[in-house]
């Protein structure tokens, strides 16, 4: 199947799984078996808010393609995943705040503490045991915790006498009994049962207002592409800042509002929550020794595609011209400075992930410079059925190698060891496999995939920069250089598409990586992850205002009836909510209204439906240069609108107010009646003519029955026959 956009979702693709708890239309139901074409699915008991009718518990068939169109218009939500280790009942860890995260670990360094000496035969795991080793336990609990504080400041690995500052800590613990409870606890449920519920006591917000977090932002992002200044400098400059806008407030007349200064935690806290942490690399002694010495095994076994996924970057030897010609004519000159599109001569750095079942690649992503979202954007790519970008290149064969991994593996280079990637691949549930890093051999198939790519596609083009000094003699690559960015891109990817996936691998016992993928489809089946779940993981947060129009985002108005209830019932909602927003699918956002819960929000507009942020940039790119309104006109007919809009206030004081507790629901009823959505456009029944059929008075009253499943709503009415009363009557009469 091929198509002109990117789709998620194929045949053979369900984004839900055997045990996957989920929501549909409300009622919340749990998936028994996966079967070809459906699915069998427990509803839980359902009560339906709107007429107080109460559905029993029942099971139903799901079909698959219903399903996908639900997902695609955001009216399913993935509740909980079998693999995702989130227990019945506790609260999911993408809404744990970074504060509650380090409390966990706090506890669970003393847990480690516990269990290592337990294993040494060192305590009794009895209470009472606890108690009597508590000075050594406590020790080696506080040992192991200031070894994690180090490493979460980048103090780890430093050279003596260098001044470390690990931020705030927390004590020890008073007693070896408060250990005991974690450690059962931990027994238990793992490290979920670690977290503590001070989130929901008390007020915890933020002391700061949204406009000094934004003057802060401001002078952060600016300070951190400089030459990796420290933190304390990033302070300084934040305090400088705010000490120019307060004698401005200051001097004015009146004196306007100070702001609160920042101080060095508040700096730090925001700056480690995007940065992530380097850790200390092998030496080249340790690896020559590993190299020559290691043992090699029988090596990795898989039973199915995407069981086991390989991600590693690779710096192309050969020199690319960076200037983009044609297919980025819609870009703006930032943009294309944020690309590096600035006509410089480099080495490009490419990113590739290998599904080691196949051989097929699933992921690729291409960096003409220094960049720390390359790993996110590679295994996002894995989601995504990239045969629209085969289809932009002229390929002869798709490329829809594409599903949810159940397990990659890594390397513990810089780039691949931040908590970001962790907390990623732990919310969709897949297993995260770190290889010691500069130890090609423990992932194989994308290090030889590396050296496939060098020996089949990069030698074939001038401007090659050989692997050192003595193989590239006075051959100066920069200098006999002729490929453009575009002409790479346009032919590595038909080189991945039309030739590798097509060339017969003495791995696959002879057979080509496309036609492993087919038939291991076939036989296994492959599993897909559904839009929200995405959206949530690899979408931008922002925070937006609720109005009579939805929320808008990047001119984009977002709207449904629950947003529009919520907007009109809930008195204690916030000014802003947070908002999920991804570029690859803008026709739809989920919206956090609740500390727990997120709403999906289709834009008011059906054409934005499946669209692409690329899809939106090309529509301002058409609509530039075509706003032929002078200025003067416009300000002309402002103010004579603003005089008018003025003039019918003060007539309208001397009328009395006509919405009264009695009127109020009536008039909320009305706001939302004649609101056009592609919501509405999706539950509507089907269109019937009026003079399609004849409608019997003494059949059973329209609308009545029970809605016993919530996919009732996806059945259409069937039209009856027409009645046929006679040739020469009238059809009035």
């Amino acid at each position: 199947m091929r198509a002109g956009s990117s789709r998620l979702v194929v045949s053979g693709h369900v984004p839900v799984e055997e045990g996957a708890v989920f929501e549909l239309n409300r009622r919340r139901g749990k998936v028994a078996q996966i079967r070809a074409s459906s699915c069998l699915v427990v509803w839980d008991e359902f009560v339906d808010p709107a007429t107080g009718e109460v559905f029993p518990a029942i099971s139903d068939t799901v079909m698959n393609e219903d399903f996908c169109r639900y997902d695609l218009h955001g009216k399913l939500s993935i509740v909980r995943r079998p693999l995702a280790a989130t227990a019945e009942g506790e609260r999911d860890r993408s809404h744990r705040t970074q504060s509650e995260i380090a409390r966990m670990k706090y506890r669970y360094c003393y847990v480690s503490a516990a269990q290592q000496m337990v294993s040494d035969g060192d305590m009794d795991e009895t209470r009472a045991g606890f108690i009597e080793r508590s000075d050594m336990l406590i020790g080696l609990g506080t040992t192991y915790y200031v070894r994690y504080l180090k490493k979460e400041a980048g103090a780890l690995g430093r050279r003596g006498g260098a001044k470390e500052n690990l931020g705030p800590q927390s004590s020890a613990p008073k007693s070896a009994a408060i250990i005991h409870r974690w450690y059962c606890a931990f027994r238990r449920g793992g490290q979920n049962a670690l977290f503590d519920e001070y989130a929901r006591c008390g007020n915890r917000r933020n002391r700061h207002t949204e406009a000094e977090k934004a003057l802060a932002w401001s002078v952060i992002r600016q300070r951190l592409d400089e030459e990796r200044c420290s933190i304390q400098s990033i302070v300084d400059s934040v305090k400088a800042v705010f000490k120019v806008q307060n004698e401005k407030a200051a001097s004015t007349n009146p004196p306007g509002r100070l702001l609160a200064t920042p101080g060095y935690d508040y700096v730090r806290n925001e700056i480690n929550a995007l940065a992530p942490l380097d850790h200390a690399v092998r030496t080249r002694g340790l690896k020559a020794a590993y190299r020559d010495m290691h043992a090699l095994g029988v090596g990795v076994k898989t039973s199915r595609a995407l069981e086991r996924v390989e991600i590693d970057e690779y710096t192309f030897d050969l020199m690319v011209i960076l200037r983009g010609l044609g297919v980025w004519d819609w870009l703006r000159a930032e943009e294309r400075t944020m690309l590096g599109l600035d006509g410089s001569t480099r080495r490009v750095t490419l990113s590739a992930a290998i599904d080691v079942h196949t051989r097929c690649i699933v992921g690729m992503q291409i960096a003409a410079g220094e960049t720390t979202s390359l790993l996110r954007d590679t295994v996002e790519m894995i989601f995504m059925d990239k045969t629209p970008i085969a289809d932009a290149v002229g390929a002869l064969e798709a490329w829809d190698m594409h599903g949810r991994p159940e397990m990659i593996v890594l390397d513990r280079g810089p780039n691949y060891i931040g908590d970001e990637v962790y907390d990623l691949l732990a919310a969709l549930g897949i297993v995260n496999l770190g290889a010691p890093a500069r130890k090609p051999w423990l992932r194989p198939f994308v290090e030889r995939l590396f050296k496939t790519i060098h020996l089949g596609f990069a030698q074939r083009f001038a401007g090659r920069t050989f692997s050192n000094v003595v193989a590239r003699g006075e051959n100066d690559p920069a200098a006999r250089v002729s490929l453009t960015l575009d002409e790479f891109l346009h032919w590595l990817v038909r080189w991945i598409v039309d030739i590798y996936h097509n060339t017969a691998h003495d791995g696959l016992l002879g057979r080509t990586p496309a036609e492993a993928w087919k038939q291991s489809q076939i036989s296994s089946g492959l599993q897909a992850v559904s839009r929200e779940e995405l959206r949530k993981v690899f979408g931008i947060r922002r925070s937006r205002s609720l109005g009579p129009s939805g929320i808008t985002m990047m001119h984009i108005r977002y709207q449904t009836d629950e947003l529009m209830r919520f907007f009109y019932a809930s008195s204690s909602r916030p000014k802003e909510l947070e908002v999920a927003w991804w570029p690859h699918d803008i026709g739809t956002i989920s919206v956090k209204i609740a500390q727990d819960r997120w709403m999906s929000v289709t834009a008011a507009d059906p054409m934005w439906i499946g669209k692409s942020f690329d899809d939106l940039m090309m529509v301002r790119h058409k609509l530039d240069g075509e706003r032929d309104r002078s200025d003067a006109v416009k300000a002309r007919a402002l103010a004579d609108l603003d005089a008018a809009a003025h003039r019918g206030k003060v007539l309208r004081g001397l009328l009395p107010t006509i919405v009264t507790d009695g009127t109020y629901n009536r008039y909320e009823a009305d706001f939302m009646r004649f609101m056009s959505t592609a919501e509405r456009d999706f539950d509507a029944p089907e269109y019937l003519d009026l003079f399609d059929c004849v409608i019997d008075p003494s059949g059973p009253a329209a609308g009545v029955g029970s809605f016993a499943s919530p996919m009732a709503k996806l059945e259409a009415p069937a039209a009856a026959a027409p009645v046929i009363t006679g040739d020469d009557e009238d059809l009035m009469e």
